[in-house]
């Protein structure tokens, strides 16, 4: 078992990750209390909670989703502010 506090867990993720597919397990610190455990995945079909890709990362199908119109949090947001400033006046 490993132990490692989160910036020292940040700085050297890709060493521990290693050591974690090669079958240790990582605990993460917030200052000398355990945070989480990392640990090998061994098979994903005994996880049902891991959703495997369907297919290969294709980047441009986030630029095919639809973009929804009318954004009233946007206007509500800048019609609160002008309230706020308005009463603050």
């Amino acid at each position: 078992m490993i132990t490692s506090t989160i910036s020292a867990t940040k700085n050297r993720l890709s060493e521990l990750l290693d050591r974690v597919q090669s079958g240790e397990t990582l605990i993460i610190l917030d200052r000398k209390t355990p945070v989480a455990r990392v640990e090998r995945i061994r098979h994903a079909s005994n996880n049902p909670h891991i959703q495997l890709p369907k297919g290969a990362w294709n980047p441009q199908r986030i630029l095919k989703l639809p973009i929804r119109s009318g954004r009233r949090g946007a206007q509500g947001l800048a019609e609160a502010v002008r309230e706020e400033r308005a009463d603050a006046w």
